[in-house]
């Protein structure tokens, strides 16, 4: 495993930011892997430009965009949670330039289906109406910081100060992508086993159908927060495993 030539491009999820792979990315550096962790429109730094108009598309051309104009090759992609279909579009385009998929507790959303179609039917409605309660339906506030599996006191606090309103039209969404899911690309699962995080279930039962690599991590759902040495080491199996 040469260091040097992995490119560690990390995406966050719905209501993150690039904020919250700071310490797993800082410690990758220290190993000798370049990283890096852009941000999403509307989200996190760039909440200010929040609208009705943002699609997984829109996430989409946000990293490849970062890919294209860094130069970025060799890549080892992990898509926390909702940016599973942004690691799905992006294998789609640059097969050439991807090393590895991680699905990091992420959806698994087929192409030409919405994120909300393999969410159940619940928890789909009670975030429209979230929603439409909070800004006449521009964007689903986040949830709790133990809706995350997060309890410790400073990182509740963390969340708190820095999680910011989704787009709900991201999950209204299509994915646009034509070829199987991966793209035949080297790809896993990663699920985050304590607790599990509910509104990922059907993801979690594609992987297994697909017969999918999946790794169990024994934190909750955001374990890049809680757990980033665990998630460091699982990266460094997963590695391992594809190079053998």
């Amino acid at each position: 495993m040469n260091n040097n030539h992995l490119h560690f491009l990390l995406i966050h999820g719905a209501w993150h930011g690039s904020w919250v792979w700071k310490e797993v990315a800082e410690s990758l550096l220290e190993r000798g892997f370049k990283v890096s962790c852009p941000t999403l429109t509307g989200l996190g730094e760039r909440k200010h430009l929040i609208s009705k108009n943002i699609t997984i598309d829109t996430f989409i051309t946000d990293v490849e965009n970062h890919i294209l104009y860094n130069d970025i090759k060799n890549i080892i992609l992990v898509g926390h949670s909702f940016s599973g279909n942004v690691v799905s579009g992006l294998a789609e385009k640059y097969k050439d330039r991807i090393k590895q998929l991680i699905y990091f507790d992420s959806m698994v959303v087929k192409g030409g289906q919405t994120p909300f179609e393999i969410t159940n039917s619940e928890i789909t409605k009670e975030r429209i109406k979230l929603a439409e309660e909070f800004d006449n339906g521009v964007s689903i506030p986040p949830p709790s910081a133990e809706k995350f599996g997060i309890r410790d006191f400073k990182l509740v606090k963390l969340l708190e100060e820095k999680l910011t309103p989704t787009p709900l039209s991201v999950f209204q969404s299509k994915l646009n992508i034509k070829n199987e899911i991966g793209n035949g690309i080297p790809l896993c699962y990663v699920k985050c086993v304590k607790p599990l995080y509910e509104a990922l279930h059907s993801s979690r039962e594609k992987a297994k159908e697909l017969r999918w690599p999946t790794y169990d991590l024994e934190s909750g759902h955001d374990a890049m927060l809680s757990h980033p040495q665990e998630t460091i080491n699982l990266f460094f199996k997963i590695l391992s495993d594809n190079n053998n």
